[in-house]
């Protein structure tokens, strides 16, 4: 196969200088899905390090969540684990009792987001994986 000194095959340049021309629709050229897939290999390895070092705290949410979604650990709170961080904001309610309206108007009036921190995926991967290893 012939290539350029940049070392980009032949069909790759005609692709790319098709894309430049009015009315082409290329969605991407080879070169931009190479950088991609470069880009999504370096951060697997880097989730990949942090699992094995254990350094969870410095993967991005994002990466912590498809961690999580890959070990079969829900990224959106349960209904215990709203219990559980109104407890101490409304000692006097049965919330256990609460039904599914009323519980909700309480997680509205504290703001509390319906997926789980940063610290709680920490947690539950850790759990999760000391389980398994």
């Amino acid at each position: 196969m012939k290539t350029t000194t940049k070392n980009i095959p032949i069909w790759a340049l005609a692709i790319q200088a098709a894309a430049k021309q009015p009315d082409y629709d290329c969605i991407l050229v080879p070169s931009e899905i190479a950088d991609m897939a470069t880009k999504k290999h370096g951060e697997s390895v880097k989730v990949g390090k942090a699992v094995s070092l254990g350094s969870f705290e410095k993967l991005t949410m994002k990466q912590l969540q498809k961690l999580a979604q890959a070990n079969s650990i829900s990224i959106a709170r349960t209904k215990k684990d709203f219990i559980k961080l109104l407890k101490p904001l409304e000692p006097d309610v049965n919330l256990e009792s609460l039904k599914g309206t009323q519980l909700k108007d309480l997680i509205e009036k504290y703001n509390i987001s319906a997926l789980r921190s940063k610290e709680e995926l920490i947690k539950l991967i850790k759990q999760k994986l000391s389980k398994n290893g």
